[in-house]
C-alpha cells in the first residue's frame, strides 16, 4: 500500500473534527468572548468565526497565483473552511473523472464525498495524497485553535524528520451533560418565559379578565442574557477537574503534547528537547550554536522544565559562565548579544542539580526541626535531643532563635 491505515485514519478524524468544529462556528461568532469582549462586537462581528464559516469557494481554474499574494495574507491568517476543502473536492473528482455538483459545494457534501473516496485517493500514486492530508490537518487545527480562543498557535521547532513546524496537540473535548446552578436557572427563565406567554393567550381569549400588564409583556418577551447562556456552557466541577478534560493541550507540561504538522510525529518530551537543541545548533543567526538570549532561555526553560527567563542567562553571561557575543551589523548604531546555545544548555542543568541539591537540603531540615520538636515536646532537653538526633549545635542554636521569634509575635498579635 502507498499509505499506511494509521495516516489515513488521520486525515479521516480531521475530517470528522472539521465537521464538529464547523457545526459550533455560528455559536462561538454570537456569544464566544475573549478578553471580556463578545466576538460579535468586534471591530469584524463575529471576529475569525465568521470569517471561517463565511461561503467562500473556488475550483482550481479560478485561483490565480499572485506576486503581491502574501502582502496581504499571511500563514497565520484564518481561512474559510470551505475555500480548501472546495478545491481538493474539485482536483479529486476531476482525478477520479467524476462529475462536479451542478449546486456547488458545500462543508457537509464535500467532507462525505472526501471521505468516501479517502482509502482510494490514499493508494493512488498518481494523486497528491500528502498535500491533501497535509491540508486537511492544518484546517482542522485551525479550527482547534480557533473555537478555544486562542490569539496565536503554539508553535515549536522544526520537526527532525521532515522540516515542518511542530505545534501543540488539542485533546479531545468531554462534553459535560450534568446538571448545575447555571443550567437549572436558565431553565427557569424560559419556563417563567413560556407561562407568560400562555397567560397572554389566555387574557387574549377572556376580556373579562382584563387587559395584560407591562410586567405580562415583559415576563413573556424574557430571554435568555448572553451571560446566562456563558454561565450554562461551563462544564461542572467534575468534568473540569475529571482526566478527560474539556480539550485543551493534551498535557500541558515542559515538553509533551507535540507533534509535526507535516508527518504527525508525536513527540515526547526526549524528543522535543533534541529537537529544540539541534534547532538552536543548526538555525541560528549563522548557524553555528550562537542564538538570541530569549531563545536561548525559552529553549533552556523547555529541556530542564525551571523556568529560566532571559534576565538569568544574561547574568551568566556577565559573571562569564556562558559565552557571549555582540554582533555588529552596518548601518546599526547598536550591536545585538548573541549567547552560546551549548553553554546555555550545560549551565541550566547545573542549575536543576543545584536546585534540587537545595531542595533536597531544605527538606533535611525541616525534617530536622519536626524530630526536634517532638523530642522538645515529650520534655527532652532541646541540645541533648539535637545531640541524639544528630544536628549540628549551631542549627540547634537558630532554630532556637527562630522559635523564640514565632513566640514573640504571637504575643504580639494576641
Amino acid at each position: 500500500p502507498h499509505t499506511c491505515p494509521t495516516c489515513v485514519g488521520a486525515t479521516r478524524q480531521d475530517l470528522r473534527d472539521i465537521r464538529w468544529h464547523h457545526a459550533h462556528l455560528p455559536d462561538h461568532a454570537a456569544n464566544a468572548g475573549h478578553d471580556g469582549r463578545l466576538l460579535a462586537a468586534a471591530p469584524i462581528p463575529g471576529g475569525d468565526a465568521l470569517v471561517a464559516y463565511a461561503r467562500a469557494g473556488a475550483v482550481l481554474e479560478n485561483l490565480r497565483w499572485s506576486k503581491t499574494l502574501d502582502d496581504d495574507h499571511h500563514p497565520d491568517d484564518v481561512v474559510p473552511v470551505l475555500l480548501p476543502l472546495a478545491i481538493w473536492d474539485t482536483a479529486a473528482r476531476r482525478h477520479l473523472q467524476h462529475q462536479l455538483p451542478a449546486s456547488g459545494p458545500t462543508v457537509e457534501t464535500v467532507i462525505a464525498y472526501l471521505a468516501d473516496h479517502l482509502t482510494a485517493l490514499a493508494q493512488d500514486h498518481d494523486f497528491n495524497w500528502l498535500a491533501m492530508a497535509t491540508d486537511m490537518g492544518a484546517l482542522a487545527r485551525q479550527l482547534e485553535r480557533l473555537l478555544h480562543d486562542e490569539r496565536e498557535p503554539e508553535r515549536g521547532v522544526p520537526c527532525f524528520e521532515c522540516g515542518d513546524p511542530l505545534v501543540r496537540r488539542f485533546g479531545k473535548p468531554t462534553p459535560c451533560r450534568h446538571d448545575t446552578p447555571a443550567r437549572r436557572h436558565l431553565d427557569v427563565v424560559r419556563r417563567g418565559a413560556q407561562e407568560a406567554r400562555a397567560r397572554l393567550d389566555v387574557l387574549a381569549t377572556y376580556p373579562e379578565l382584563g387587559p395584560p400588564t407591562y410586567a405580562d409583556h415583559r415576563a413573556a418577551r424574557r430571554t435568555p442574557t448572553g451571560a446566562e447562556q456563558t454561565a450554562a456552557r461551563r462544564p461542572c466541577h467534575a468534568c473540569t477537574t475529571s482526566r478527560l478534560g474539556q480539550g485543551g493541550i493534551e498535557d500541558p507540561t515542559v515538553g509533551q503534547s507535540w507533534e509535526c504538522e507535516g508527518c504527525r510525529k508525536h513527540y515526547d518530551a526526549g524528543e522535543y528537547a533534541n529537537a529544540v537543541r539541534r534547532h538552536l545548533l543548526t538555525a541560528g543567526p549563522n548557524g553555528d550554536g550562537w542564538t538570541h538570549i530569549q531563545m536561548a532561555a525559552e529553549a533552556a526553560s523547555t529541556q530542564t522544565g525551571m523556568a529560566i527567563p532571559a534576565a538569568t542567562v544574561r547574568k551568566w553571561m556577565d559573571r562569564e559562565k556562558v559565552s557571549g557575543c555582540c554582533q555588529w551589523q552596518p548601518g546599526v548604531t547598536w550591536g545585538q548579544r548573541l549567547v552560546f546555545w551549548p553553554d546555555v544548555a550545560d549551565e541550566a542543568a547545573a542549575a536543576v542539580i543545584r536546585a534540587e541539591a537545595t531542595e533536597r537540603k531544605r527538606l533535611e531540615r525541616d525534617r530536622q526541626i519536626q524530630q526536634l520538636q517532638k523530642a522538645v515536646a515529650a520534655g527532652e532537653d532541646v541540645d541533648a535531643a539535637g545531640r541524639r538526633l544528630g544536628i549540628h549545635p549551631s542549627r540547634v542554636a537558630a532554630i532556637e532563635v527562630e522559635w523564640d521569634a514565632e513566640r514573640r509575635r504571637s504575643k504580639e498579635s494576641a
